[in-house]
């Protein structure tokens, strides 16, 4: 389970993203199947704080889910041959309703490339903190001796042509966190807050 959701004045969909693992976008998807029923649905939010990253076939899953069409993101590593390029296909699942992602320094690798791509295709508001900038890829060669090398082979760029590394994503709106007591999706979380009030509008 990498999903927690929620209804917020029932007219909000909450989106929590711990991890992009083998089912994180299918688990996405059936929650916004659920939240498309209710008729008094304002918009979304994907909160991808604190969420360190994972499979970047995810990532594009995810991404593509929000968006119609254009580039999500692209790899690039020293040999040409090795560049790749991922694009959205048409259809978005949220029929273009608002959408507003969280991040923060603990948002790392496929959450930012989910928020650049919604950042720089302007389909979603990106709230909180910078993120924090981890924009390699990395392939795992084992070893004889059951260890293995964590070798990194190519870079992440955004639609923009931006590198994430050692920048991260900057967010439309910054809203730090507001105390020590601050915890995420609970009342001290002022990020989430913010989003749901600017939801509310």
């Amino acid at each position: 389970e990498s999903v927690k959701s929620k209804l917020i004045d029932d007219k909000v969909g909450y989106v929590r993203l711990t991890a992009f693992n083998e089912n994180s976008s299918d688990q996405i998807k059936k929650v916004i199947k659920k939240f498309n029923n209710n008729k008094n649905l304002k918009g979304y939010i994907l909160d991808l704080r604190n969420n360190p990253g994972g499979l970047l076939s995810q990532a594009v899953r995810i991404s593509d889910f929000f968006l119609e069409n254009g580039e999500i993101v692209s790899t690039k590593g020293r040999k040409k041959s090795e560049n790749r390029k991922f694009f959205a296909k048409s259809g978005d699942i949220t029929n273009g309703k608002t959408l507003i992602v969280l991040i923060n320094y603990g948002s790392a690798s496929a959450s930012e490339i989910v928020a650049g791509a919604l950042k720089d295709h302007k389909r979603a508001i990106v709230l909180g903190e910078n993120s924090y900038g981890k924009g390699s890829v990395q392939s795992i060669i084992p070893l004889k001796n059951n260890g293995a090398i964590r070798l990194t082979i190519s870079k992440y760029y955004l639609p923009s042509g931006e590198s994430i590394s050692r920048v991260g994503i900057t967010p439309d709106i910054k809203i730090e966190e507001d105390s020590d007591a601050f915890v995420i999706n609970t009342d001290t979380d002022n990020q989430l807050n913010f989003a749901v009030k600017l939801l509310n509008g």
